[in-house]
């Protein structure tokens, strides 16, 4: 009977040890699972970008006026549009979130169209973990120009 008695002591020690390092284990194991969930959400807007940017660019390569100082003709201020409406409906990101504009300068014979878009990363809640990153996609396109 006392064999028994040693062998119930061990089975605990044994269980407590397990919860214990289950306790332990656990807050890594939930921000590794949350933080690949952000690390998804932020390659989908950036995939959603990156469609709406060479749709823009395109839209601006066939703009008799792409340049944008010191204001944006009609043309280049509705490829812009067209360019973060899309960014827009892709994410439901805000609206504040979202910058779109030609680049100043591309290079001779082209257009560039360039979007940054202020991404909250957030693990848990906003009190534990939370930072921005500044996801920005540029496309080229060759002007054609109408």
């Amino acid at each position: 009977m006392g064999h028994f008695t040693k062998a119930c002591s061990r089975r605990d020690d044994s269980s407590g040890a397990a919860v214990l390092e289950f306790a332990l284990v656990l807050p890594i194991l939930v921000v590794l699972v949350f933080g690949c969930f952000e690390l998804g959400r932020a390659l989908l807007v950036r995939q959603a970008m990156e469609g709406a940017v060479r749709a823009g660019a395109r839209s601006l390569a066939r703009v008799p006026d792409p340049n944008c100082r010191p204001g944006c003709s009609l043309g280049a201020q509705r490829s812009v549009r067209l360019t973060r409406d899309q960014i827009l409906a892709e994410t439901s990101l805000p609206a504040s979130a979202i910058s779109v504009a030609p680049v100043a300068d591309p290079p001779e014979g082209t257009v560039v169209m360039e979007a940054t878009v202020a991404f909250d990363v957030t693990l848990l809640n906003a009190s534990t973990f939370r930072t921005r990153w500044d996801l920005t996609v540029r496309h080229q396109e060759q002007r054609i120009g109408e």
